[in-house]
């Protein structure tokens, strides 16, 4: 075996590895660097000398893995090109968008041109994870999940000359937006690992998120704005996913999140491949629910956009890309904010030496006052708040020094790092390494010869059912039945299910793609709660249960509400999915065709929902009804009393009264009074209280000997006023009790009728609620039965009523607390 260093070795940049094994040349990514001072290429010559290319297999995404690639596969047409789904897609934006960009700059011959991604592209050769794919006889090839961004690799071969373990770029610890990498004990003879950070241990995640967070708030507080560039691809997610959280969960004040650049595409890509997402975000793209955007995160799709952005007065939060302030919009947004006293730059990424961002880092060493930066040959002072937060996506020392103990390989080598940062670290890491230890530098090579190649362990299917059949939705229970039976809980692959059905390991990828989403729908198999890309037999009594007859889903409660219900004019519906409840909402519940109860009775035995009126009125919609009504009149006040089925309007002088009133009942169903100056209170319907104000021929009581007869007639009854007044309106004065609720003081209409004859007062009852009493009557009852309450009742005045959530209660002890409780108070309670 030969491994030949053509980039990314005792550097970073250009990662391409040329692997000869049984006379196969294999070369593992074709990176470009981006330092403009450096070759941007890999060293091609040494391919040509070895003989070409025979496959091409790529990690990930990143440009310094794949940005030559459309180049090499030109030069080896006849080389097949391997990655899974999810680098394929992210290698199709983010080849097309460096083309752009280099078709862009005057002085820059593009390195390959748009053909020649396009015939790149339909070379791939897409393999999911963990799946022995066999690219020629006796050599296989297997991807891992690498943790470092979607998509991510660690490469596997196994030859009959022996094994090498490929890490690309890798992390242990899991992400907002992808697992940890997941390696099972290999045995390879080869181990090449990156060394990215190799002198660092990595400060606590939680930590650093939290340090941005904090930022962050520091910036909404100054009513700041701030640029986070952030790499495209993997890191700009990651910053999204932490302000999204911490925003939903109130640590952090809302805020505007402007997202622009090549970040909106790669966002859209993950939408699109949720089986390569940590599970939490997967499982809520496949529900079909929004993973980044919201009222807060907004994309930028226009020049025009990004200067409203700056000139506005409100404080904002900008990601874009690039991550290093090479190019893209980041580049734009820095040159401007750089400048704020309330600005702030915010670097979460790796940074090239010769970087505009690397240049900004280096400031943080000089003194305040001579602090400029060059972007796009412009001198810039920097005025803003330069901050470096810790959100890496490779492994750290010890997850290197992890990994290399794990796989423990007869050769190591150590790539993808600065030189000093390799020298450190294979120093120290000799001591520990039993085999042989290597840090190449780009352009050597080395021979490897195994003598006696370490044994592989091989994942074992031994039982198959050969079915000639094709594997679909109306098959699925057999071969459920078949795994369950022979496997139990194991997990296996898409393409191992296929197998276990067939007995052939010969598939096409459109035969695996359409199994896989028919697989996902599927009540018969579950995935992995931290690898969706397996999958296990699900156990009977859960395949029984999700077999059951179960209510329609929320949009389709929606669609069939609308049809059958649209003609009677409800303004929203409301849904309870927890309660699989749909409210309607109208603006007069009141004036409702009653024909509408029958039509709800079907659709209810229909759907399994419950559907519900909402009986409250639209304060709005009467309002705007009120002032059409009324438009000539000068309407000082609209006082609402819904728990007496009425509204006051107050009017500042006369207005002639004609159908008004009447109108407004027939629409509403709620009476109108309307009182003012030399104009008596007019209303469609007769009250309780304006029928009893009179006009007596004797001298009204002195206001305090009427209390005091008040209050001896109230003795010795159950219930007293707590409070009475003397009001005025535009018949005169009268006074108003009021009671723990207007229900309670109409027990006592009689005693009221009486008193104010006695007294030669009117008597009013108010329609006020002593809603502290009411609460306070309900804690007390709850307390005296140990009924615990999960929070505080809920009061709403205007039905009267009390709601209770409690953490357990007796029907019994219930109804006896509701019956003590309504007598007391004249309001309903309820459990709810």
């Amino acid at each position: 075996m030969k491994l030949s260093f053509l980039g990314g070795a005792y550097e970073i940049g250009a990662s391409c590895i040329l692997f000869k094994i049984d006379n196969k040349n294999i070369l593992m990514d074709s990176g470009i660097r981006q330092s403009a001072s450096k070759d941007p290429l890999p060293d091609f010559r040494t391919i040509q000398e070895m003989g070409g290319v025979d496959a091409i297999i790529i990690s990930h995404a990143h440009l310094d893995h794949i940005g030559s690639l459309p180049m090499i596969s030109k030069e080896y047409p006849n080389a097949r090109v391997y990655m899974n789904n999810m680098t394929k897609d992210l290698v199709r934006v983010l080849l097309y968008d460096s083309l752009k960009i280099m078709n862009n700059r005057d002085a820059e011959i593009p390195l390959y041109a748009q053909v020649d991604v396009e015939d790149m592209l339909n070379r791939i050769f897409t393999i999911n994870y963990e799946v022995d794919f066999e690219i020629f006889d006796y050599l296989k090839l297997t991807f891992y999940n690498a943790g470092h961004i979607a998509g991510a690799s660690c490469v596997y071969l196994q030859g009959s000359e022996g094994s090498l373990f490929y890490s690309g770029d890798f992390s242990l610890f899991s992400q907002k937006s992808v697992e940890g990498a997941k390696i099972p004990r290999l045995r390879p003879d080869i181990g090449i690992f990156e060394s990215t950070y190799a002198d660092k241990l990595h400060s606590n995640r939680e930590i650093e998120e939290n340090r941005l967070i904090d930022i962050v708030s520091d910036c909404i507080n100054t009513n700041g704005k701030m640029i986070i560039p952030a790499f495209a691809l993997g890191r700009a997610q990651e910053v999204i996913l932490i302000l999204k959280k911490a925003m939903n969960s109130k640590k952090l004040k809302k805020v505007n999140i402007y997202i622009d650049g090549m970040v909106n595409d790669i966002n859209r890509v993950y939408k699109f491949n949720p089986l390569y997402l940590k599970n939490t975000l997967g499982k809520k793209v496949l529900k079909g629910l929004e993973p980044f955007y919201d009222d807060n995160i907004i994309q930028v799709k226009n020049k025009e956009q990004r200067e409203a952005i700056l000139v506005s007065e409100d404080s904002c939060v900008i990601i874009s890309s690039s991550g290093m302030l090479t190019g893209g919009p980041s580049q734009y947004y820095a040159q401007k904010i750089a400048a704020l006293e309330n600005g702030y730059i915010v670097i979460t990424g790796y940074q090239d030496e010769e970087s505009p961002g690397r240049k900004l880092l280096n400031l943080l060493e000089t003194d305040k006052e001579d602090r400029v930066l060059e972007i796009n040959g412009k001198i810039i002072p920097v005025k803003c708040r330069v901050e470096r937060v810790g959100l890496s996506a490779h492994g750290d020392k010890s997850e290197i020094q992890a990994l290399i103990a794990k796989l423990s390989p007869d050769n190591v080598f150590l790539v993808h790092g600065d030189s000093e940062v390799i020298n450190t670290f294979a120093k120290e890491a000799a001591r520990e390494i039993r085999g042989k230890l290597f840090a190449p530098k780009s352009g050597e090579g080395f021979d490897i010869e195994v003598k006696a190649p370490r044994r592989q362990l091989s994942k074992q299917i031994p039982f198959v059912m050969k079915s000639k059949n094709q594997l679909n939705k109306e098959n699925f229970k057999l071969l459920w039945s078949f795994v369950r039976e022979k496997y139990m809980d194991k997990f296996f692959t898409i393409e191992e299910l296929t197998f276990i059905w067939s007995g052939t390991k010969i598939l096409k990828a459109l035969e695996v793609d359409n199994f896989r989403v028919q697989l996902l729908d599927s009540p018969y198999f579950e995935s992995d709660l931290r690898r969706l890309f397996l999958f296990k037999a699900r156990t009977p009594e859960d395949v029984t249960y999700d077999l059951l007859p179960k209510s329609l889903k929320a949009n389709e409660i929606t669609d069939l509400v609308s049809e059958n219900l649209s003609s009677y004019e409800y303004k929203k519906l409301g849904l309870n999915q927890e309660e699989r409840k749909a409210i309607l909402y109208f603006d007069f519940p009141k004036t409702i065709d009653k024909s509408i109860h029958e039509v709800i009775k079907t659709l209810e035995g229909k759907t399994g929902w419950k559907i519900e009126i909402n009986d409250q009125m639209n304060l709005n919609s009467s309002d705007k009804l009120i002032r059409n009504l009324l438009k000539e009149a000068d309407i000082k006040k609209i006082s609402c009393h819904l728990n007496e089925n009425k509204i006051i309007v107050t009017l500042k002088s006369f207005f002639e009264i004609t159908t008004e009133l009447e109108d407004f009942k027939h629409i509403t169903g709620v009476d109108l009074l309307i009182q003012s100056e030399g104009n008596i209170l007019s209303n469609s319907k007769v009250t309780d209280n304006s029928s009893m104000f009179s006009e007596y021929s004797t001298a009204p009581l002195e206001q305090n000997k009427a209390f005091e007869l008040i209050d001896e007639a109230f003795m010795y009854e159950e219930f007293k006023p707590y409070k009475k007044s003397i009001k005025n309106n535009h018949i005169g004065k009268y006074i108003e009790l009021t009671f723990i609720s207007p229900v309670v003081g109409k027990k006592y209409f009689d005693i009221l009728e009486k008193l104010s004859e006695i007294l030669a007062w009117n008597i009013i009852i108010s329609t006020s609620v002593n809603q502290n009493a009411i609460i306070n009557l309900v804690l007390q009852l709850c307390d005296k039965n140990d009924v615990k309450l999960k929070k505080n009742p809920a009061f709403n005045e205007t039905a009267l009523k009390v709601s209770l959530k409690c953490e357990n209660i007796d029907d019994v002890i219930f109804l006896k607390i509701k019956e003590t409780f309504e007598h007391n108070t004249g309001c309903t309670l309820a459990l709810g």
